[in-house]
Order: structure tokens, then sequence, then C-alpha cells
């Protein structure tokens, strides 16, 4: 004999996500069963929750981002190395930026005297 669930009490299944239906949110399953043309199929930011509570972000990439990055993937591109930053240093303070100084405390001292 069979029993049979009444149907206040059955258990609602998950809405699977479809090509043609806009993602509004991804649980962290939902994420990994999805297909890489799903995932590049994406055009909007679509937070990623666990136990209903956002924890992250998956953004699209920007057409240049997505150039940028099949080309560092083909080996064409060689990103930029923090260790490039190395030999960078700060232009030195320039008349303009000692101008603006100058400004600065002619308006901060005209404000005092507004005060008074």
């Amino acid at each position: 004999m069979e029993t049979r669930t009444p149907p206040s009490r059955k258990r609602s299944s998950r809405r699977g996500h479809h090509a043609d239906e806009p993602i509004s949110a991804l649980s962290m399953r939902e994420l990994g069963k999805l297909t890489v043309e799903q995932v590049s199929g994406i055009d909007h930011p679509v937070p990623v929750t666990s136990n209903g509570r956002p924890v992250a972000w998956l953004v699209p990439m920007s057409p240049s981002e997505r150039r940028r990055a099949e080309m560092i993937a083909e080996g064409t591109l060689e990103p930029r190395r923090r260790e490039d930053l190395t030999a960078w240093s700060p232009e030195p303070p320039s008349a303009s930026d000692e101008n603006e100084s100058i400004l600065s405390e002619l308006l901060l001292a005209m404000r005092e005297q507004e005060r008074t």
C-alpha cells in the first residue's frame, strides 16, 4: 500500500535556472552545477549565497577583460608582476602642488575668520 503525502506537506523542489530565465541569486550548490555556457551567459552581477546569506558576487568579465584573460592563457600576453613596481618612485612635488597647499591654508584661515 502506497502512502501519499498531502499536497500541503509535499517538499518543494528548488527551481532550476534556465537559459531564458534571468538569475537573481545563486546558492553555492547551484553555482557548482552550472555549465560553462550558463556561467558565460551571465550578463549582470549575481549574489552567491550560503544558507540564504550572501557570501560573494559572481561578476561577468567585460569584453576587454575576457580578451586579456584569453591572451594570458594562450601565452601571447605576459601579465605585469608586482615586482615591476620596485623601481617606481613618486614624482617630486611640482610648483602647482605648492600653490595648492598655500591656497588650502588661505581657505582654512578665511573659514576660521568667518567663524569668529
